[in-house]
């Protein structure tokens, strides 16, 4: 074999090393972090790191149970994982369960921490600071739930942690921004509940937001909510906040919101979808309907109203201002507490954005009704309106609908009737 072919050859042996080793790793990256839900990409265990804050995890007969919640409905169920053990103060642990059968990571619902306490006196209190949960198998190695802050307590013994792997375009978690104004959220039994209302239906049921904390005067709080399955932004119609009170306190706590926002995130999205002001939540205004409502091209989405406060204030509290809203079809909107029970000082001006329930093009909008809540007698609120406008907004839409000059509110007469002309 003469000289010239070996050397040809061995240069294209050399080139056809490099090309296999450039495919080795250009292949390397895809092969060793897969899509988690991936045809062939099957967990077989998972691996929890739990931190705990300021207040221990007993145990001896105080422990931690998990559930692991699989969309056909099956549980798999594996007591105190723990073993027992006490958790310190600012303790990080691991533990792993491995899974009865490998599964896809769709196929995962939710993780349930369970942390029965029996109540009564002596009852173990446990915080933890935040629980990342790691999927393991076949091609997958990644986080697929995390959790922040949870007090557990006689009041707040179980955590659902639901699993939604992230598609693209689609939302599969919640950031919620919240501001905490001039009465705090106690915690504790009173604490903040969300529920989320879908386009087709369907609710999702988020307790204890603030995780049995409390939320001090002029304090501001970021959430993140796992939705239970990924959407669209625009799937999302309403959604409701509730002060619950586990033990059905005589004296129930008051709170005082002063904004929230709502935001969006997934794959290829960060958007947000609501915002609002100022709410008074009290034992008989414990809860606020937000409805979201989706611009369209020439249609409201939205009314404006800007009211200035004459000689006389409203006082909030139990004494405010609700909002009826008459489309041409029939339909009404009531919105309960426009002025979110806050106290509209003498010679003050408000300006106060309702989302509707449906886009409808303004002059299908009829009639808005002022109402108050007074109810007459010895200590009975009065009210001086010096104005009100009342504009419509949405995509292309800036329009006046109705204007109107002072209106004394009593508690014999408690509406102003604002109409178009024929």
């Amino acid at each position: 074999m003469n000289k010239q072919f070996i050397s040809s050859f061995a240069k294209r042996a050399a080139r056809l090393g490099l090309l296999l080793l450039f495919a080795c790793c250009w292949s390397y990256p895809a092969s060793a972090h897969l899509i988690p839900g991936q045809k062939g990409n099957l967990i077989r265990r998972l691996t929890f790191t739990v931190k705990t804050g300021n207040d221990d995890l007993r145990g001896g007969n105080d422990n931690l149970n998990v559930g692991i919640n699989f969309r056909d409905g099956n549980v798999q169920f594996k007591p105190n994982v723990n073993r027992g053990q006490r958790w310190p103060d600012n303790s990080t642990q691991t533990f792993s369960i491995g899974l009865e059968r490998p599964v896809a990571a769709a196929e995962l619902a939710s993780i349930e921490f369970q942390k029965p306490t029996g109540g009564g006196y002596g009852t173990d209190e446990w915080h933890m600071t935040s629980v990342s949960v790691r999927a393991i198998g076949d091609g997958i190695d990644d986080v697929i739930a995390t959790h922040g802050f949870m007090q557990f307590d006689r009041a707040n013994q179980a955590l659902l942690i639901p699993v939604t792997i992230a598609t693209p375009g689609k939302a599969n978690k919640l950031e919620l921004t919240i501001k905490t104004g001039g009465d705090d959220l106690r915690g504790g039994t009173n604490n903040l509940d969300l529920s989320l209302h879908f386009h087709n239906a369907a609710t999702q049921l988020i307790q204890d937001v603030n995780a049995g904390q409390e939320w001090a005067n002029g304090s501001t709080h970021v959430k993140t909510i796992t939705l239970d399955h990924t959407v669209d932004p625009s799937e999302i119609v309403k959604i409701d906040l509730t002060i619950s009170d586990f033990m059905l306190s005589s004296v129930a706590d008051n709170w005082d919101m002063d904004s929230l926002s709502v935001r969006a995130l997934g794959d290829g999205v960060d958007k947000v979808i609501v915002r609002h002001g100022f709410f008074r939540f009290t034992q008989t205004l414990s809860t606020l309907s937000i409805p979201i409502t989706r611009a369209e091209p020439g249609k409201a989405n939205k009314l404006e109203l800007t009211i200035r406060t004459g000689s006389d204030d409203l006082r909030g509290d139990n004494d405010n201002l609700n909002v009826i809203v008459h489309f041409r079809d029939g339909h009404t909107q009531v919105v309960r507490n426009v002025n979110g029970g806050k106290a509209w000082t003498n010679g003050s001006l408000h300006v106060e954005t309702i989302t509707l329930d449906r886009a409808t093009d303004p002059k299908d909008i009829i009639e808005v009704d002022l109402q108050t809540t007074f109810t007459g007698g010895v200590g009975g609120d009065n009210w001086n309106m010096g104005h009100v406008t009342v504009k419509a907004v949405g995509e292309d839409v800036d329009e006046v609908l109705f204007k109107r000059g002072a209106k004394r509110f009593t508690g014999d007469d408690k509406i102003l009737r604002l109409t178009r002309k024929p």
